[in-house]
């Protein structure tokens, strides 16, 4: 019985040394392919330490990874970012992967959790929406989802491919995946990272001065049924910021730099 359970445990060992060794391959492949401001190092370094929660998959089955990192301070903020929700806004996945690689080499402030490819398929298949063609930013399970969504969609949007909300609320496993991390992480501020319309969005209390930042202007662009800003903000009090990057890159990082910093003394203040 004894040497039985010895092989059982060498056996769920060796599983989970296997599904950490494929983890961060896929890590290296899903990331290495955007523009990064640090050397190569700086990516292994973080592929090593990439999680992925049970059932956070693509339709496909591709794994939907994400980066912790805890300040060590007493009681920080809790910061949640997630970019290329949108597979075809490849910008966002160099912001992702930039802030990945920074917070291995600062002393953050805010605990942060980066999930840096919401939409792996997406991605791979260089669509806006996922494998069964849904717009994800479109699908979180708001409460008018089912009375509006689709109508929305259908009028407003004129039955646009790229933007059509689902098949029920919620129903992805992409966008399952995210709640699971909001119930889970329970962030104080949400950061959602696109492209291109330069500009930064908050859906959140009014402030009373927007902090300066030179590379994007504010402007509010609304939020909507099914609407990751509708579904924590206007439900639940959470403030989101998307970031609605450039369609180009700037020459170097310190426009992100600037702009995690920005985030991390706006999420200081008592925004709720």
């Amino acid at each position: 019985m004894f040497r039985f359970m010895c092989l059982l445990l060498l056996c769920v060992s060796a599983e989970a040394q296997s599904e950490s060794v494929s983890l961060r391959q896929s890590c290296l492949n899903s990331l290495g392919v955007y523009k990064s401001y640090f050397k190569q190092e700086a990516l292994d370094e973080i592929c090593v330490q990439v999680e992925k929660k049970e059932g956070c998959a693509s339709v496909s089955g591709a794994p939907i990874f994400h980066l912790d990192r805890k300040s060590k301070l007493e009681q920080p903020k809790k910061i949640l970012v997630m970019s290329l929700i949108h597979g075809d806004e490849t910008p966002a996945g160099s912001l992702g992967r930039f802030w990945m690689e920074r917070l291995m080499k600062v002393d953050a402030r805010n605990t942060w959790r980066i999930i840096p490819v919401v939409n792996p398929d997406g991605v791979k298949n260089k669509t806006r929406t996922n494998q069964k063609g849904v717009d994800l930013n479109r699908n979180f399970p708001t409460v008018d989802w089912t009375a509006d969504a689709v109508k929305m969609w259908e009028k407003k949007e004129q039955k646009a491919v790229r933007k059509f909300p689902g098949f029920a609320p919620g129903g992805e496993p992409e966008v399952q995946c995210i709640i699971q991390h909001l119930e889970e992480f329970k962030p104080d501020f949400v950061v959602s990272i696109h492209t291109p319309l330069n500009v930064l969005d908050f859906d959140g209390p009014k402030l009373k001065k927007a902090p300066s930042y030179f590379y994007l202007p504010w402007k509010s662009l609304g939020n909507f049924p099914g609407s990751l800003g509708r579904y924590l903000w206007v439900e639940r009090n959470t403030p989101v910021l998307t970031t609605e990057l450039k369609s180009t890159l700037p020459a170097d990082a310190v426009a992100f730099e600037q702009l995690q910093d920005l985030i991390g003394t706006l999420v200081k203040a008592d925004l709720k």
